[in-house]
């Protein structure tokens, strides 16, 4: 489980099927429609019983708009503000406001499948020149081309990809495979129906099957850096035990699939044996926080 893991791209489609007649979600943002949606990334990496601790904190406030081209839709996120602080230090000096305008498009086929993302490397050069040095020299690998990218990507696939073609009445489930290798099985499920904004929405939740394995793997890999600074050799530990919660949570409207709002959630905690036989308690936390601000 990457830091980054709420970045990394998509989670692949289910291959469940749904009865003809059956009211299903689809992607049909109108072309004109705008919003602000705000992103919150933390990651948390901690030793239990020592002082020692990782923590870096994200926030993207973008503009969002819709645009016809063809039978494809472009979908622009246009950065509005940006915070970026590790243990509380102020990498991005707080809040900033890029210097010139920064816009992340993303060309959707009807599928719904993301064909193109379009000024990412713009958008990492805006992004670097805004870096504090110290810092700067931690956080510039999180901020090049790949990493824009993932960033207007992931929600876009998290939101839409698993929902797109599947019911929406209350109390329908179904079950996607993931490419990230900590997940063995997704399953999503249709809690209920509920006002936002001017509409209703439908609120899904999340729940995972994971490679229990993989996960700690992931997280001891996310953990390296604080294992060094403690003295560990990461490559000499082993996994004792581990304990890893997934779960997920969207808004959406039901017939354009536009997020309302979302929060995905990581926890792992690992117990390690060193080769003296000490033992030691790794706690790896992320949560992704998205809202949505409509006219």
């Amino acid at each position: 489980m990457r830091r980054g893991w709420m970045l990394a791209a998509a989670l692949a489609a289910g291959c469940a099927t749904t009865p003809q007649g059956v009211a299903t979600f689809t992607y049909a943002p109108r072309p004109g429609t705008r919003y602000v949606r705000t992103v919150k990334a933390v990651t948390e990496t901690s030793l239990l019983g020592a002082p020692y601790r990782e923590r870096s904190e994200q926030v993207f406030v973008w503009n969002v708009s819709f645009t016809g081209q063809g039978d494809r839709l472009v979908v622009s996120h246009q950065l509005q503000r940006v915070e970026f602080r590790i243990n509380g230090a102020d990498v991005l000096d707080g809040e900033r406001s890029p210097s010139s305008p920064v816009s992340v498009d993303l060309v959707v086929s009807p599928g719904p499948r993301v064909l193109e993302v379009r000024g990412t490397r713009r958008a990492a050069e805006v992004l670097s020149a805004l870096l504090t040095p110290p810092e700067s020299e931690i956080a510039s690998e999180a901020i090049g081309p790949d990493q824009v990218r993932r960033i207007a990507v992931a929600l876009f696939e998290m939101t839409v990809r698993d929902v797109a073609g599947h019911p929406t009445a209350p109390g329908s489930s179904w079950a996607t495979a993931g490419l990230d290798p900590p997940v063995a099985r997704k399953v999503l499920s249709v809690d209920r129906m509920e006002p936002c904004d001017t509409t209703r929405c439908a609120r899904i939740s999340a729940q995972y099957e994971l490679n229990r394995d993989e996960a700690a793997r992931q997280a001891i890999g996310s953990a390296e850096n604080l294992l060094i600074q403690t003295g560990v050799d990461p490559a000499e530990v082993k996994v004792v035990e581990a304990s890893v919660d997934f779960s997920d949570s969207l808004l959406l409207e039901p017939g354009t699939l536009v997020d309302h709002a979302a929060s995905f959630s990581r926890i792992a905690r690992v117990t390690l044996a060193r080769p003296s036989g000490e033992r030691l308690w790794l706690e790896f936390r992320s949560s992704v926080e998205q809202t949505s601000a409509f006219p």
